[in-house]
């Protein structure tokens, strides 16, 4: 995309109260998820040493902070950049000035945040549990572990695969294409999560080795495999019913929800097959293209569901795998 039209989007959201709002919606996200990082690393016992910045003066400890900050929100500050640029050309001085007070507000929380968490005393142990659920069943351990060790894995994700399924479902209904260009869509959605089923395989693979050694019955690691990812696809799900509910199609409906389960629990299949992370990717570049060519000769969507649960099954046969 040129810069010209970078510009265009910058003046568009901010003649648009919807999309400056929505702006800084993403700003807060984005700040959010770098406070809950902050906040990990500040518990690793490996960062103790760290913590005679408690010693610092509200000043001091903002002075040797500030360049941290500003390298960590380097992406939202150059978008900043950028809108206030477009701005002036517009006369949008007003949400100029929101903007720039929303971001020395999000410094002053970050600020605040550390130098109050490194004044309280560092514990030898850590123990995270969840609020809501005191006892976390297994179907719950990898969302949970997201949650605190990858939010911005989960954050980018979520965001570009509703961004895209969203423009799929945009294009299909104004009538322009038929069925296979909501399964395309599908798939590339599926693509963009390949970074997330990337971490389950490692999470699995390494942080419960234990469970290598307990026998574990097919029908169980199915149910908890197809649990985790449904749970996980919620937000495609819904857009999918949202969308293509109201056509009154309701086998077509199925169809698909059951193709993009299927299409994600295929890819993760894969990669926990291969093992090697080289050789997913190699294999997952062949996969899109078979797959694309089913699409594209219009092969049954529960067909194409079928063939991915192939290498899924296969990789869960054993008994000693989680």
């Amino acid at each position: 995309m040129e810069m010209k039209q970078h510009l265009m989007i910058a003046e568009r959201l901010l003649q648009n109260s919807v999309g400056f709002s929505s702006v800084l919606l993403l700003f807060t996200l984005y700040a959010i998820a770098q406070q809950r990082f902050q906040i990990f690393l500040m518990n690793d016992l490996r960062y103790r040493i760290f913590h005679y910045l408690g010693f610092f003066s509200w000043r001091q400890l903002g002075r040797y902070f500030l360049p941290v900050w500003l390298a960590n929100h380097a992406l939202i500050l150059l978008y900043s950049l950028l809108l206030t640029y477009a701005g002036f050309s517009i006369n949008a001085g007003g949400k100029l000035v929101i903007l720039w007070l929303f971001l020395t507000a999000i410094y002053l929380s970050d600020l605040l945040l550390i130098y109050y968490k490194l004044k309280k005393p560092f514990p030898d142990y850590i123990r995270i549990r969840t609020r809501l659920f005191k006892n976390l069943i297994y179907n719950f351990w990898f969302l949970t572990h997201l949650r605190e060790k990858r939010p911005l894995l989960i954050l980018v994700v979520k965001l570009l695969s509703i961004f895209l399924l969203n423009g799929f479902f945009y294009v299909f209904t104004n009538g322009k294409f038929d069925i296979r260009w909501l399964e395309f869509g599908f798939l590339c959605t599926t693509y963009i999560h390949f970074p997330v089923w990337m971490e389950k395989h490692f999470f699995e693979s390494q942080q419960m080795v234990y469970f290598h050694n307990m026998p574990l019955r097919f029908v169980l690691k199915l149910r908890m495999h197809f649990i985790i990812i449904v749970v996980f696809l919620l937000p495609e799900l819904a857009l999918l019913i949202y969308k293509y509910g109201g056509a009154a199609d309701f086998s077509g409906l199925f169809s698909l929800a059951i193709l993009l389960v299927s299409l994600n629990m295929g890819i993760f299949g894969l990669i926990k097959w291969r093992k090697n992370a080289v050789h997913s990717h190699k294999a997952a570049y062949l996969v899109f293209f078979v797959l694309f060519l089913f699409v594209i000769f219009g092969v049954h969507p529960i067909l194409i569901s079928a063939l991915c649960l192939v290498p899924f099954l296969l990789a869960i046969r054993s008994n000693y795998s989680v």
